[in-house]
C-alpha cells in the first residue's frame, strides 16, 4: 500500500483492496467490500480509535493511515464509544476519560505490530505481542520518592521501572513527580519545579489501577512561605485570618479532650464549625503547622472512627454501678471488634471480588484461603452486639448478659474453627500474594492508609478474631466479680464462661487433628513406596522418632530407622543413609509448623528421605520391653508382636538417637498409652514390661552398632556373598573337568 502506482489510485479514488480480504471473502462466498478508502485487511474492523500525547502531525498521518488500512475508525474526542486510545503520554483529559471508560490504553507500537502482522487472518486482540503494547502507567514520568526507608523507596523505585517510569532525585530538573510518604512534610525549596508533588497513595492507587491515577485527588500544594525580596502576592490579612482559623481549630481540639460529659454539645459545636469552616475556605486546602498546604482531609462519621481503632475504654463513670462499667466495657470492646470485621469486609474482600480495571488481583481461591470463615464470625457478633446494646438501652442489675452468649454458643463454635485452625496457611497465603502480585501490594498499601484501618496492615486485622474469645472470657469473668451470687446473672454467666472455654477447647482439639491429617498427607508424600491404606479419617499421628535396629527383624541390623506411631498402628521406614536428619517436634500437637508445611526434607538427588519398610496393626503389638540404661547400654527398648501368619512372637530390638526434644521414658510411655487405647484398657502399665540387655541378649557388638559401621556390614555381607559365589563357581568347574574321560577329545 505505498509506490506510486498506489499514490495514483488512491488520487482517482479507485477501490483499493489488499490480498487478505480477497482471500477471506473467496473463503466465506461474500462480494468484496465497498470501501471508500484503501483497505488491506480487516484486522482492526469494529474499533474505534482515539490518539493523545504526539505532537507531530507527520507521525499522527501515518499511524491515521495505517488504522485506516485495517478497518478501524477514528475520533477525535474521546467518548465512551471509543474502544482503544493510542497514547503517548499518561497526562490529559483523554488519558484520563479512557480510564474512567475503560478504554484500552496502547502505545503507537501497537499499531505497528498490526501493520507488520497484516497478512495473518487469525491474529486476535489477545494476542501476546499485542498484549505487550499496552502503555506502561508511568511512561513518560520521572519519579523522585522524598521520607521513605530506604527498604521501601527501594522496593517503589523497583515498581517504577517495571511500570516505564523513571526513578530521579527531588533537584532533578526533568522530575515530574516528588511522591512523599507524609502529607505534612516539608519539601526542600530546591525541588524542581514543574515536578507534582503528590501523596504516596497516588503512587499506590496508580499501581492497583494498572493505570496512571489523577495527581489533582492526591497533589499537595507547595508552601506559601517564599525566599526575602521576592514579590509577596498574598492578600493584606490573609496570614492573620489562617493564623486565627489554626487557633479556632485548636481551641476546638482542646475543648474535645476535656471530658465526656460535653460529648453532645460537642459534636454540635464540631459541626458548625465544619460547616463555617467549608463556607470560609477555599478550594486551595487547609493549612498546616508547617506552613503547607494541603487537601482538607475527609470527616470520620462515628461509626467510621469506632469501626476499626481501639476505642479507647476510659475512666468508668462512677455513676454507675461496678456491674454496669464492666458491661459497658464488654459493649465497647465487642462494637470495636464488629467494627473491624466490617473494614475488613467492606474494605478488602468485597473489592477484592468485585471486577476491576486490569483484571482481577487474586483468584477466587487465594480469596477464599485469605477470609476464611470472617463472614460467619461476623454474622455471630452483630447478633451479640444488638443483644448487648439492647441491655444496656433497658438497664437494671439483672440484665442476662451471660444468656447471650450461652445462646450464640453453637453458632460461634461452626463459625470459630475454619478461620483459627487454618490461620497460619491465610498468613502465608497472604505474605505469598503480597510479595507476587504488585497490583495487590498497591491494593493492601492504600487500605493501611486509610482511617477505617488506624494504619493496622490486614494481617494485623485478621489476628484479632484469634485474640477476642480469650479476651471476651476475662471481661465475663470480671462481670461476674462484681455479680452477687443471688443475681439471676450468676449462673448465667458461669455457663456463658464455661461455654466459651468448650468452644476454645473445641477449637484447640480441631486444630489438633487437621494438623495431624496434614501431617499424614505429608508423612505418606515422602515416604517411598509408602501403602496407601496408611490414609485413614480415624487415624492421626502421634509422634515419630528416630532409631538404629538391633536386630534382624525388618531389617539388617545397624540400619537407620524412624517409626512413626499412629492412634492404631506404626509404620517402620528405612531412613536414606548419608543425609541428616532435619529435627522436628516429635509429638503432633507440638509440631510447631503451618498447615500445608512439611517437616520433612528430600535428599539432593531428589530422592525420598524415607522408604517404606513395614505397617503394623497396634493390635498386633504385644507388649513393650524397657531395656534398662547402663552405662554401655542406652537408650535401648524392643517391643514383642505376632501377625496372625506368624507361629510364634517374634522380639524386634532398637536403640533410639536423635531424639533430643523428648526422653525415652515419655516416648515408652506414650507408645503403651496408644498401645492400651487400641485394645480398650485403661491400665497401660499392663503393655510394658522390664528387662536388662542379658536377658534380650543384645551383645556388646549390637550395642555400638550405628549407621557407619551398618554400611561396613552391609558391605561385608555384600563382598561375602560374591566371593562365595566365585569359590563355588571354581568348585564346580573342578568337579566338570574331573569327571570327563581322560584322554578323550572333546567334539567341536
Amino acid at each position: 500500500f505505498r509506490g506510486p502506482l498506489f499514490d495514483m489510485l488512491k488520487l482517482k479514488h479507485q477501490r483499493i483492496i489488499g490480498p487478505p480480504i480477497v482471500l477471506s471473502c473467496a473463503d466465506s462466498n461474500k462480494p468484496l467490500p465497498d470501501s471508500s478508502r484503501p483497505l488491506y485487511c480487516t484486522l482492526l474492523q469494529g474499533l474505534i480509535l482515539c490518539f493523545t500525547g504526539f505532537k507531530e502531525k507527520d507521525t499522527i498521518a501515518k499511524l491515521v493511515n495505517m488504522v485506516h488500512s485495517m478497518g478501524a475508525s477514528i475520533r477525535k474526542e474521546m467518548t465512551a464509544r471509543v474502544t482503544h486510545l493510542i497514547a503517548n503520554t499518561v497526562q490529559g483529559e483523554k488519558y484520563r476519560a479512557a480510564v474512567n471508560f475503560g478504554a484500552t490504553i496502547v502505545s503507537e507500537q501497537w499499531i505497528h505490530e498490526f501493520w507488520n502482522r497484516k497478512i495473518e487472518r487469525n491474529l486476535t486482540l489477545d494476542d501476546p505481542k499485542l498484549m505487550g503494547h499496552r502503555l506502561l502507567l508511568f511512561h513518560g514520568c520521572h519519579i523522585a520518592f522524598y521520607g521513605f526507608s530506604d527498604p521501601e523507596r527501594l522496593q517503589m523505585e523497583e515498581n517504577t521501572k517495571t511500570q516505564g517510569g523513571r526513578p530521579t532525585t527531588i533537584t532533578d530538573v526533568n522530575c515530574t513527580h516528588i511522591v512523599v510518604e507524609n502529607g505534612n512534610a516539608e519539601i526542600p525549596e530546591n525541588t524542581s519545579i514543574k515536578a507534582k508533588i503528590v501523596k504516596q497513595e497516588w503512587f499506590w492507587e496508580s499501581i492497583q489501577l494498572n493505570a496512571c491515577a489523577d495527581e489533582l485527588l492526591y497533589l499537595i500544594r507547595r508552601s506559601n512561605v517564599t525566599p526575602l525580596g521576592s514579590n509577596s502576592m498574598n492578600t493584606p490579612g490573609s496570614g492573620l485570618r489562617s493564623r486565627k482559623r489554626r487557633r479556632g481549630k485548636i481551641d476546638l481540639s482542646e475543648l474535645l479532650t476535656r471530658g465526656d460529659s460535653h460529648n453532645s454539645l460537642l459534636s454540635n459545636v464540631l459541626d458548625i464549625s465544619v460547616s463555617m469552616l467549608e463556607a470560609s475556605g477555599n478550594n486551595s486546602g487547609q493549612a498546616t503547622p508547617s506552613g503547607m498546604l494541603s487537601p482538607r482531609p475527609p470527616l470520620l462519621h462515628h461509626s467510621a472512627s469506632v469501626s476499626c481503632c481501639n476505642t479507647p475504654l476510659g475512666i468508668r463513670d462512677k455513676r454507675h454501678t461496678a456491674r454496669k462499667q464492666v458491661v459497658t466495657e464488654l459493649l465497647q470492646t465487642e462494637t470495636n471488634y464488629v467494627g473491624i470485621l466490617n473494614t475488613i469486609i467492606s474494605l478488602f474482600k468485597l473489592p477484592l471480588e468485585q471486577d476491576q480495571r486490569g483484571g482481577p488481583m487474586l483468584t477466587p481461591g487465594e480469596i477464599k484461603t485469605i477470609f476464611s470463615s470472617i463472614p460467619e464470625i461476623l454474622d455471630v457478633h452483630r447478633i451479640i452486639l444488638e443483644s448487648l446494646q439492647q441491655n444496656l438501652n433497658d438497664w437494671n442489675e439483672e440484665c442476662l448478659v451471660g444468656e447471650i452468649f450461652t445462646k450464640n454458643a453453637e453458632a460461634l463454635l461452626k463459625a470459630y474453627p475454619p478461620f483459627v485452625n487454618f490461620f497460619e496457611l491465610t498468613k502465608e497465603t497472604l505474605e505469598q500474594c503480597d510479595k507476587k502480585y504488585p497490583r495487590f501490594h498497591a491494593f493492601l498499601k492504600l487500605c493501611q492508609n486509610k482511617p477505617e484501618c488506624g494504619r493496622q496492615s490486614l494481617v494485623e486485622l485478621l489476628i484479632r478474631p484469634v485474640q477476642r474469645l480469650p479476651s471476651t472470657i476475662l471481661l465475663l469473668q470480671d462481670i461476674m466479680k462484681h455479680t452477687p451470687a443471688n443475681n439471676p446473672d450468676s449462673t448465667k454467666l458461669e455457663a456463658a464462661i464455661g461455654s466459651l472455654k468448650n468452644v476454645m477447647t473445641h477449637i484447640n482439639e480441631d486444630k489438633r487433628r487437621t494438623e495431624g491429617r496434614m501431617q499424614m498427607f505429608e508423612i505418606v508424600r515422602d515416604i517411598e513406596g509408602c501403602p496407601p491404606y496408611l490414609l485413614s479419617s480415624h487415624r492421626y499421628l502421634v509422634m515419630r522418632f528416630d532409631m538404629v535396629a538391633l536386630a534382624d527383624v525388618f531389617c539388617n541390623k545397624g540400619d537407620a530407622l524412624t517409626i512413626f506411631l499412629f492412634s492404631d498402628s506404626i509404620e517402620i521406614s528405612k531412613r536414606r543413609v548419608g543425609t541428616k536428619v532435619t529435627r522436628t517436634p516429635s509429638s503432633a500437637s507440638n509440631y510447631g509448623l503451618p498447615i500445608g508445611k512439611s517437616p520433612l526434607k528430600t535428599l539432593s538427588n531428589n530422592k525420598l528421605m524415607y522408604k517404606h519398610v513395614e505397617f503394623m496393626p497396634l493390635s498386633y503389638v504385644k507388649r513393650v520391653v524397657d531395656v534398662m540404661d547402663t552405662e554401655e547400654c542406652i537408650g535401648m527398648f524392643a517391643f514383642i508382636f505376632r501377625s496372625p501368619t506368624d507361629v510364634k512372637e517374634k522380639l524386634a530390638i532398637f536403640r533410639l538417637i536423635n531424639n533430643e526434644d523428648m526422653s525415652k521414658d515419655e516416648i515408652l510411655r506414650k507408645f503403651t498409652r496408644c498401645l492400651a487405647d487400641n485394645a480398650c484398657s485403661a491400665d497401660s502399665e499392663n503393655f510394658v514390661t522390664t528387662a536388662d540387655s542379658q536377658e534380650i541378649m543384645i551383645s556388646k557388638k549390637d550395642l555400638h552398632l550405628d549407621s557407619f559401621s551398618s554400611n561396613l556390614l552391609r558391605a561385608a555381607r555384600k563382598t561375602t556373598k560374591k566371593v562365595g559365589r566365585a569359590f563355588q563357581l571354581v568348585k564346580l568347574l573342578r568337579e566338570i573337568r574331573t569327571d570327563e574321560p581322560q584322554g578323550k577329545i572333546p567334539s567341536s
